[in-house]
């Protein structure tokens, strides 16, 4: 398996430099636990409009966050294995895990870093509809991606600090949909606090994609800059340009941005952002994918209400063709009815124009879930889902579904320990 090949790999090679940098082994660590069992029924469970399959699911989902801190070497690690049981045998009983590890050493202090990560999750297998938020299984395929960046970070200046590096990246997917890729970078990266409020930044790369599709490279350059104005409130803008060269379709450029604007007022905050650029695509190649979006939080602390709007274009990278369009509105109102007891409602609704299909799909979710806190380390839980989709055409977008969920989670609590400091220092 890739994630265990790769952490032992990365693992004996940081033990190694342990015996060159003794501070590695100086710190603190963490380790917290937690046991949640939850009860779910679903009265449609493979999504259909017609012959729906109604099935009571059990899971039992343990996790553990762990957390090392040492002078040069931080290591974080989040695990969780979600056991699912069909009552029905509407689905064989299956798990699913989920993995976050990050880590950061300084191998030459305040020069030579090693930044590692390996990210293992279910992910959809569609980019304009995220069937996770519907489904425990459909639509989706277990995702590893792997991360090793070594780099030269210095300040050549009071205020300016210069970044150049590799990265490699192998992205793997379970189902056979999915398309495995195999990604080398290099970077340069530099950035200027000019003052307290504003700084600049500048980059460029060139990247080679290695993929069961078509493999291509892209050479990247772009600027950018964030203006800090007042307490939460900024402006602030990344423009930028890639050259991509395809194996089989020839070159092709591609303008980049991502520009907007935060604002807190008394009563609310307010973010406005327009943005373009490639984004990993699970069954293909990147799609260039241009966003606009404003939403607005307001700042009360018993009862948070949250509104957003969005409009998403997604576009094929080779050809140049639309292939999607969706408009969403999202809204999300919380209440704190004790210190203990607390309640939320949600309602999403998006339409889906599929350009390929001369199509479109329209999706409501709306839920709510409240959550009690019975004692300091065990928490009552119940939730509610409706989900309604339609679509003219396409047949697999029709469909009903009601999930209820009820469950307790107990945390055991955090338990530290922590290695005596070291004098020996880094290389």
């Amino acid at each position: 398996m890739k994630l265990l090949s790769f952490l032992a790999v990365w693992l004996v090679a940081l033990s190694c430099m342990g015996a060159f940098c003794k501070d590695v082994w100086a710190g603190q660590f963490s380790i917290s636990p937690s046991f949640s069992v939850q009860e779910q029924f679903d009265d449609n469970v493979f999504l259909t409009e017609k012959d729906r399959k109604a099935d009571y699911i059990t899971r039992l989902i343990p996790s553990v966050v762990l957390d090392y801190k040492a002078p040069l070497w931080n290591w974080n690690l989040a695990y969780s294995l979600d056991f699912r049981h069909f009552a029905k045998n509407t689905v064989s009983d299956n798990f699913a895990q989920n993995i976050n590890l990050q880590n950061s050493t300084e191998l030459i202090k305040k020069l030579f870093y090693i930044d590692a990560s390996d990210t293992y999750a279910k992910t959809s297998l569609s980019l304009p509809i995220n069937y996770s938020q519907q489904s425990l299984f459909l639509n989706q395929t277990d995702q590893n991606i792997a991360t090793l960046k070594p780099y030269f970070k210095l300040k050549t200046g009071q205020s300016t600090t210069v970044a150049a590096g590799y990265s490699y990246q192998n992205i793997w997917y379970k189902s056979g949909l999915g398309v495995k890729k195999s990604v080398n970078s290099v970077f340069v990266e530099a950035k200027d606090d000019v003052s307290h409020s504003f700084e600049l930044s500048a980059g460029g790369l060139y990247l080679a994609d290695s993929n069961g599709l078509q493999d291509y490279y892209d050479t990247d350059v772009h600027v950018g800059s964030r203006y800090v104005y007042s307490n939460g409130s900024d402006l602030f803008f990344t423009f930028g340009h890639g050259n991509y060269v395809f194996a089989e379709n020839g070159g092709s450029g591609e303008w980049a941005w991502d520009a907007g604007a935060d604002r807190r007022f008394a009563a609310f905050s307010a973010r406005l952002e327009a943005s373009s650029g490639t984004v990993e695509n699970p069954s293909g190649l990147p799609d260039k994918v241009d966003t606009y979006s404003a939403s607005i939080t307001t700042s009360s602390a018993r009862t948070p209400v949250s509104v957003g709007l969005s409009l998403n274009e997604y576009t094929d990278l080779v050809t140049k063709a639309l292939k999607d369009r969706s408009y969403g509105i999202t809204g999300t109102v919380s209440h704190k009815f004790t210190r203990a007891f607390r309640g939320s409602v949600n309602l999403e609704f998006q339409r889906l124009e599929d350009k390929v299909a001369m199509s479109y799909s329209n999706l409501v979710i709306s839920g709510m879930a409240l959550n009690w806190q019975i004692a300091r380390r065990a928490e009552l839980s119940l939730g509610y889902q409706y989900i309604y989709s339609h679509s003219p055409l396409i047949s697999m977008d029709r469909y009903l579904d009601d999930q209820v969920t009820a469950g307790v989670t107990w945390a055991f609590g955090k338990e530290h320990a922590a290695r005596p400091e070291s004098k020996g220092g880094a290389i």
